[in-house]
């Protein structure tokens, strides 16, 4: 019985050791001290300069939907990137907000669906500078505008129907030159399939009178993957909407931060619409606690981190 409790102790100090020695190396691995430095570092100011600042760069690099918006747009934000005392300017904010509402009312037909979005982020900016509390107005706006935004989606979702049959993300996928590389070795078709794919859009866009139908190549591969993003949309941004609308209610605050992240990653380093992306990242660091470090420097890492996505990573392998 001695010998038997000796190795049991023998083996489970073991394991202790190596528990130990990996906490160890990685707690002493330089690239992920110098991130965890930097993340703290830019975690230690106020909440709402980081949030403004932020929102700075979101608009320096997609806020703009029209050339015209582009220089005023980039000189403001630059020189209050500069200076710290014009990052809660009130002049400056509703400056940047008449722009880029004057610009987007003027193209709302033709602008993305993230562009609507960073206006009224621009708005709530503006708003919260001139008011006694900040922090708390782009707080409580940050968190209400995801609710709404992932409700409104959800429900669109559900009723156009296109994604209970997985079509919308299954001609996405064929046509869609931001996912093609994905899409191919998903289901395995041909690489030069969806060029062809891609042509064939053209040309009914530049020729509408056409009425005949022409069938996209695709495979079944591709037709079962797009089914089943389809039902994960809908579950996680139904997800999203009910966490960030009842959130304070059920006492799902650490839960509703997670829930997005998770969307935000599964979502845009697929699909790179990184406007949309920041501008989420943004809302949703904006309502998160100052006492969730973890989960800052997850919203952090997934804005420097996004930009990857817009590698060529179909030339790499």
């Amino acid at each position: 019985m001695g010998l038997k409790f000796s190795g049991n102790s023998s083996h489970g100090s073991s394991s202790q050791s190596k528990k130990k020695s990996l906490k160890d190396f990685l707690s002493s691995y330089q690239p992920l001290k110098s991130i965890k430095t930097i993340a703290k570092t830019l975690l230690d100011q106020p909440r709402h300069l980081l949030v403004l600042r932020l929102t700075l760069i979101l608009l320096m690099l997609y806020g703009s939907s029209n050339v015209i918006l582009d220089v005023p747009l980039q000189v403001i934000c630059g020189l209050m990137l500069l200076s710290p005392s014009l990052i809660t300017h009130r002049g400056l904010w509703i400056a940047i907000c008449t722009f880029v509402w004057w610009i987007n009312a003027a193209n709302w037909l033709w602008i993305d669906n993230h562009q609507f979005l960073i206006s009224y982020w621009c708005l709530v900016c503006a708003l919260a500078v001139g008011s006694k509390n900040t922090d708390a107005v782009l707080a409580w706006n940050g968190r209400i505008l995801v609710g709404l935004v992932f409700l409104f989606a959800t429900v669109w979702k559900f009723l156009s129907g296109e994604y209970l049959d997985g079509s919308f993300l299954h001609f996405t996928f064929l046509i869609d030159h931001r996912v093609s590389s994905f899409a191919t070795f998903v289901g395995k078709l041909d690489p030069q399939v969806l060029p062809q794919n891609q042509l064939l859009e053209d040309f009914f866009k530049d020729n509408p009178q056409n009425s005949f139908n022409i069938p996209l190549e695709t495979s079944p591969l591709l037709e079962g993957f797009a089914l089943i993003a389809s039902y994960w949309t809908l579950v996680i941004e139904g997800a999203v909407a009910v966490v960030f609308l009842f959130a304070a209610k059920f006492r799902l605050q650490n839960l509703q931060n997670w829930i997005l992240i998770i969307f935000i990653a599964t979502t845009y380093f697929l699909l790179p619409v990184l406007g949309f992306a920041y501008v989420l990242i943004i809302m949703g660091l904006a309502q998160c606690s100052p006492n969730s470090f973890r989960v800052r420097m997850t919203y952090l890492i997934l804005f420097g981190g996004l930009q990857l996505a817009r590698l060529p990573w179909e030339n790499f392998f």
